[in-house]
């Protein structure tokens, strides 16, 4: 069930624009941070635990937002975001955007300004790793000068994040103010919940139903259990055709009897 929002403490950051490239002044790009996110990172490789819920915070989202929509949901991909560096990037965990143009089933990269605004949801799950990746310094600035909507935290180890998950609301002077749930969680304005289950294992729900998504590895375990109903059904099927061949067989055996 969904708690009463707790706001904590604020953030403060330069006041942006609206948050697309466009709307920038030129000068206004050369105090912020320039990240190459995975230099000199190359043999650092995330955690299990990371892994595992970004892969269920992607799933979840992709399940929430069911492709209705503009929104594209990407996890792991270059995000391109200084106009005058454009070998600067950042790799969110997970982030959702709007493109402007297609793009590719295969796309490598997004580009802010090129491909569309900037993500109005982006997701960071800390880890040794990351928390050198300046999820907690660098990275709220740049987010909040593109004018991204929601930031949000999380870290089920409590390690590099005593509340474990938290919501960074951008503010119209580009401030943050965090927040969560009484109960831990975080609501966010798309529509959805995310929790810590009692397995350690983030979740994410239905905020208006309440209704959980499938993690990967759930939706992996349907999917085998479907394929095995579906094997013994057809075993099944096949069973009974035999069956009635049979019966077709003994009875044509019993009318040649008959006619003797």
């Amino acid at each position: 069930m969904k708690g009463t929002t707790k706001t904590r403490g604020t953030t403060k950051t330069e006041a942006p624009k609206r948050g697309a490239v466009a709307d920038l002044p030129a000068d206004g790009w050369f105090d912020l941070p320039i990240l190459y996110e995975d230099e000199g990172q190359e043999d650092m490789g995330d955690s299990d635990i990371h892994t595992r819920t970004a892969d269920i915070l992607f799933y979840g989202l992709q399940f929430h937002l069911g492709g209705q929509g503009p929104e594209r949901v990407f996890t792991d991909l270059n995000l391109h975001y200084q106009p005058r560096r454009p070998k600067a990037y950042v790799s969110p965990d997970v982030m959702i955007v709007t493109p402007t143009r297609a793009l590719p089933n295969d796309v490598s990269s997004y580009r802010v300004g090129t491909d569309g605004p900037a993500p109005s949801l982006v997701i960071e799950v800390l880890s040794e790793r990351t928390h050198q990746q300046k999820d907690l310094t660098q990275k709220p600035r740049i987010y909040s000068r593109l004018g991204c909507r929601e930031y949000i935290l999380v870290d089920v180890t409590g390690k590099f994040l005593p509340e474990r998950l938290l919501l960074k609301r951008r503010r119209p002077d580009g401030s943050w103010v965090d927040e969560q749930d009484a109960d831990g969680g975080i609501t966010s304005s798309f529509g959805f919940r995310v929790v810590i289950d009692p397995d350690g294992q983030v979740r994410v729900l239905n905020a208006q139903t309440g209704t959980p998504y499938a993690r990967p590895e759930e939706a992996q375990t349907a999917v085998e259990k479907l394929a095995k109903a579906e094997r013994a059904a057809r075993k099944a099927e096949e069973r009974i055709r035999a069956l009635e061949e049979e019966l077709a067989r003994l009875r044509q055996k019993k009318r040649k009897r008959k006619g003797s």
